[in-house]
């Protein structure tokens, strides 16, 4: 999704006994899931780091492979799965069973992984740089829902209902993030590690000078400068969307990529939500959810969730900070 957040490193120096070594830094980016993806690692040995670091990358791009819509992958991935609407049952990789099974349970409406139809109805009137009618809107949207799709669990299988698409642009970016730092938590190579894909952030590890991490977040109307920093600990997620990243103008009119699916158009009340919690599946997950909701709305959800945190910048560019935030979020002045 949408996105980018600046992110402000610094890696110190190490002494020990008799004996004076810097820290070894890698970083590798890549170009997956339709944005950037850069892994950050520090730890003793550059070629660990860098075997490390590539491992992490290929498991990004396996789960990049199964969620993928548009290509054909494999015989149970998303695009196999979304050929086999209106058939009856069918067999889904691993990872694609996973993301299903989490969100699946939500039940919420204003987050629906099935606005396939709806997606591709704005992607064609984006190339054209068009708007569509509200009954092309209507059409598609009548094919959306949560009840569109069952999950076997047991059997490890998909059915999709007559016209039914999945897409997971709500989720799969952050259940990459948080897979892949998953990984590099358990790697003994490593001391910490920063992976952002297109500002789905995760960070691991302590800091050798025991400073927090330091992440800025995008002004939403001014790539070039940022809000503030968040200052934040080991295993903290951070994700934001925004309507600045994929988005079009007809007539001066902004149309982006996050839909209401009550609505099938673009959600309207936002310019950019940030999410601060200790799962990137989930910071993905809110990001997207809180940005669709009226601000009202998305401020009380917040407030309720002491695992949940959220900086709002609405459509005036008027900033909400939730309670949880401020102690260490600091504005650009």
């Amino acid at each position: 999704m949408k996105k980018l957040l600046a992110s402000l490193l610094v890696f110190s120096s190490l002494t020990c006994a008799g004996c004076f070594f810097q820290t070894e830094k890698h970083e590798d980016t890549r170009f997956m899931m339709d944005t950037i993806v850069t892994i950050t690692t520090t730890g003793d040995s550059q070629k660990d780091l860098t075997d490390a670091t590539n491992d992490a990358l290929q498991l990004f791009q396996t789960i990049a492979n199964q969620t993928d819509p548009y290509t054909a992958q494999g015989p149970e991935d998303l695009y196999a799965v979304n050929q086999s609407a209106g058939k009856g049952p069918h067999k889904a990789s691993p990872y694609l069973m996973d993301i299903l099974s989490k969100v699946q349970p939500m039940g919420n409406r204003d987050l629906d992984l099935t606005l396939g139809p709806v997606i591709q109805v704005w992607n064609a009137h984006k190339e054209a740089k068009t708007v569509p009618s509200q009954e092309e809107v209507a059409q598609a949207l009548a094919k959306t829902g949560p009840e569109k799709y069952t999950l076997d669990t047991a059997a490890n299988t998909v059915t999709l209902a007559p016209g039914a698409q999945l897409d997971l642009g709500a989720v799969a970016k952050g259940y990459a993030v948080e897979q892949t730092a998953d990984l590099l938590s358990r790697d003994k190579r490593i001391k910490t590690a920063l992976i952002n894909a297109g500002g789905n952030i995760k960070v691991l590890g302590t800091k050798d000078d025991g400073r927090p991490w330091k992440i800025g977040i995008q002004d939403p109307r001014n790539p070039q400068k940022i809000l503030g920093t968040l200052a934040v600990k080991d295993g903290t997620a951070i994700a934001t969307s925004g309507d600045y990243q994929r988005y079009y103008e007809v007539d001066g009119k902004r149309y982006h990529h996050i839909l209401d699916p009550q609505t099938g158009w673009p959600a309207w009340h936002a310019r950019s939500v940030t999410v601060v919690t200790h799962s990137a599946f989930w910071a993905d997950y809110y990001s997207t959810l809180l940005f669709v909701l009226p601000e009202d709305k998305a401020i009380a959800l917040v407030e309720k969730d002491p695992n949940l945190e959220m900086l709002y910048v609405d459509l005036e560019g008027k900033t909400y900070v939730s309670s949880g935030l401020k102690d260490i979020y600091t504005p650009e002045k």
